[in-house]
């Protein structure tokens, strides 16, 4: 099988010759540039060009030797930050040529929202909200920004097209923005938005309902250049903790879900690619909920957190879903042996590849903690056991 049969094989719940291997292909999926780094020293490689993928986050797109050295089996088209007519938006590669990693502690970042970001160690974290002290009259007056910029899409339908006619990997069009739930807290705050969704029912669901909308367009316009010639489309919003969710699941279904519903509605109504969504943590609870909307694919996996063991997930859910992740606890590899990391890789590969509907992948980004080695033994221990299972 090519390795774009082998993704779609997998996803239709069928046993591809092999398990797919993701590194790379989404924002959620990668590698931190400072693990990057220990990653090309231990196999030599002094070599630059990695792109920067989610500069927030300090993650990068590994040389392509280094994917071809892992078996992947994905390459992705990602939207460009937008731009006035007076920019070069090829020279300057969008948003994701920008590295933030030569920045101070408490460097501050101002997202087109308005919402400030500090770096906080490697990566940034949300400190200050446009929305913190908003009425619902400054909540009707607020800008939204214009996802139909012509910045944002400029060159990815020629890309998409190069990846799709020209290469045998599955074509992957990356996250390019929070869903209504986490970006509603990035917006409004991380204290305010949860007693909105308790006491302040008005405000709320303009809220979703605005970011729902601008989510909506930026699909709209990017699966108008790409729909046809991508095989995923990934969609995060972070609902889930180590220990639930972050909300109950009868606030999901009556906020969340309806919101969930129309944005992925929308997308297959522009793609007949697979919907995969990104959600952190304790999510167990509405993973139903999540495959009723629409959601084909699911990730990280992470199986940590509570109900999220990989036996219970295959065997409840293994039948409806795919999952993209679990393959390594990327807050564990750091501290184990190179026989414990190849273990916990055979595992993950002998538990969730049966039947298909799987695709291995970390539980989130290898953090910058984790040695050269470590990352190495993951990635020749997926090849090893890939097609073993």
């Amino acid at each position: 099988m090519t390795s774009r049969e082998r993704i779609l094989t997998t996803v239709n719940h069928k046993e591809p010759d092999k398990v797919p291997i993701d590194l790379g292909g989404t924002i959620c999926t990668t590698i931190s540039a400072t693990a990057n780094e220990k990653l090309k020293k231990f196999l030599n490689i002094s070599r630059k060009g990695e792109i920067t993928t989610h500069p927030m986050m300090d993650v990068v797109l590994p040389l392509q030797e280094i994917l071809e050295l892992f078996e992947t089996d994905c390459r992705t088209v990602r939207l460009k930050g937008s731009s006035d007519e007076s920019d070069n938006v090829e020279e300057k590669g969008g948003y994701s040529q920008l590295s933030l990693s030569d920045k101070p502690q408490g460097h501050i970042i101002i997202d087109e929202f308005g919402t400030k970001w500090k770096k906080c160690g490697y990566d940034y974290s949300p400190v200050g909200y446009p929305l913190y002290n908003a009425e619902i009259s400054d909540l009707y007056n607020f800008a939204f920004p214009d996802p139909y910029n012509p910045g944002r899409t400029k060159g990815i339908r020629k890309e998409a097209i190069d990846l799709h006619n020209n290469t045998d990997f599955a074509v992957i069009a990356d996250i390019m923005c929070g869903g209504p739930y986490e970006n509603s807290l990035w917006i409004r705050g991380f204290d305010k938005f949860p007693i909105d969704l308790l006491s302040n029912k008005k405000f709320t669901i303009e809220l979703l309902d605005k970011i729902t909308e601008f989510d909506i367009g930026l699909w709209d316009a990017q699966l108008s250049e790409i729909g046809s010639y991508v095989d995923i489309v990934c969609q995060g919003d972070d609902l889930g903790m180590q220990s639930n969710l972050q909300i109950s699941p009868e606030i999901y279904r009556k906020f969340i879900k309806p919101c969930h519903k129309r944005l992925f509605s929308f997308i297959h109504s522009k793609t007949k690619a697979k919907i995969w969504f990104h959600s952190c943590g304790s999510i167990y609870d509405i993973i139903p909920d999540l495959i009723e909307v629409g959601v084909e694919i699911l990730n990280p996996v992470q199986w940590t957190a509570k109900n999220m063991e990989l036996k219970r997930l295959k065997k409840e859910f293994g039948k409806d879903i795919t999952f993209w992740g679990g393959g390594f606890n990327v807050q564990k590899i750091p501290f184990m042996t190179i026989d414990e990391i190849r273990e916990s890789v055979k595992e993950a590969i002998y538990t969730m590849a049966p039947g298909g509907g799987y695709v291995f992948a970390g539980t989130h980004n290898i953090l910058s903690e984790t040695e050269g080695k470590s990352i190495y033994t993951i990635f020749m221990a997926a090849k090893e056991f890939r097609d073993l299972f």
